[in-house]
């Protein structure tokens, strides 16, 4: 139904005003269509009225029409509420889910809240917010973003929700993609020049941003496998169960160095997560491996606290073609420059690829 590869073969059409009649007739302010089926709608209001209006109009349509009579509406998978001066988007399951939460949760205590947590503004690649209409269309409804959000940057759990993700995220892992392709281009394989960083506060979804990040590069012809590196085993179990969460069977965890070593010469297992302790073990005893010589993507998590040891320093030598070298880091004290273990001199020798991340 839709091309995901060449997605720009892929049709865009724009109805307005079209009539749903079910429980209810109602008018839909505007909705996209992607080879006839409609997958992102938006709901306007006039600007001296509130946004959750919109919101609360979309939820009238749910109820009334968008899911009578195996309607297509029902497939939508991008809400996009404004009133012309704010604007926000959001994907079907998560405000379904946030409606189900906070009638439980009022059902429970008798207390609620009218927050807008399950939504996102919508950013450039420098995170500033577009809060207007008309520079939220020129950018969110350009067909390559738009396409690229719903063949790339949305993700169907395995509970069965749908996760879109947010500007800040959909930038770092374009730059992180974009770092890759360069260093490939330009034969900058296990050099200064084929890193980056990129930081993220606790809480923004910086598990999310990895996971897509290192799905996307073992797409690439070119990357043999990806290897997501933390810091204690607290975390990398932490981080597995996340990532089979987000999809069944795409990353492959590891309980000692035996399995890392089987994980790491199978060709089929291209993600894997591990820790700093067990692939510094893995190194030492196999220094002949011909791991060392294909194209690995490194992503180093908590850089704050592994980036700087001996243990980092014998894997990124032992790596001969590594293509990025990428500390996930949230911890903002690092941007500040106030870690104790900062090594200023190497860091502006790096490519920076700053986000600048605030959970609201």
């Amino acid at each position: 139904m839709i091309d995901k590869y060449n997605i720009y073969r892929n049709k865009l059409q724009v109805i307005s005003q079209y009539q749903g009649d079910g429980n209810f007739s109602n008018r839909y302010d505007v909705t996209i269509l992607i080879n006839g089926l409609p997958l992102v709608h938006c709901e306007l209001k006039h600007r001296e009225i509130a946004i959750k209006e919109a919101l609360n109009q979309i939820e009238m349509y749910q109820r009334g029409s968008f899911e009578v009579d195996n309607s297509l509406f029902e497939y939508i998978q991008i809400f996009i509420i404004s009133n012309g001066t704010h604007i926000r988007y959001y994907s079907n399951t998560t405000r379904f889910n946030h409606v189900e939460n906070y009638n439980v949760k009022r059902r429970a205590v008798k207390t609620g809240s009218n927050s807008f947590e399950f939504t996102s503004f919508w950013a450039d690649a420098e995170n500033k917010t577009i809060l207007d209409l008309v520079d939220f269309t020129k950018t969110f409804f350009a067909k390559g973003t738009l396409l690229k959000i719903i063949t790339r940057y949305c993700v169907f759990t395995a509970d069965e929700n749908l996760l879109v993700m947010r500007p800040y995220q959909i930038a770092a892992v374009e730059r992180i993609l974009n770092q890759i392709q360069i260093a490939n281009n330009y034969n900058r394989f296990g050099t200064i020049d084929a890193g980056g960083f990129i930081w993220h506060t606790t809480g923004s979804g910086k598990t999310l941003t990895s996971f897509k990040a290192a799905q996307l590069a073992t797409k690439l012809d070119y990357i043999d496998k990806v290897l997501f590196i933390v810091d204690r085993n607290n975390l990398d179990y932490q981080t597995m169960k996340e990532y089979v969460r987000f999809q069944k069977g795409t990353a492959n965890g590891n309980k000692s160095t035996k399995i890392l070593e089987q994980q790491i010469s199978n060709p089929v297992c291209k993600i894997i997560v591990t820790t700093i302790q067990k692939l510094d073990i893995f190194i030492k005893r196999n220094q002949t491996h011909e791991i060392y010589n294909k194209n690995v993507v490194l992503i180093f998590d908590e850089c704050h606290r592994s980036h700087f040891g001996d243990s980092h320093n014998r894997i990124t030598k032992a790596f001969k073609k590594y293509v990025l070298d990428l500390q996930a880091c949230r911890c903002l004290l690092l941007i500040q420059g106030q870690t104790e273990n900062i090594q200023p001199l190497e860091l502006r020798n790096r490519l920076w690829v700053k986000n600048y991340i605030y959970t609201r």
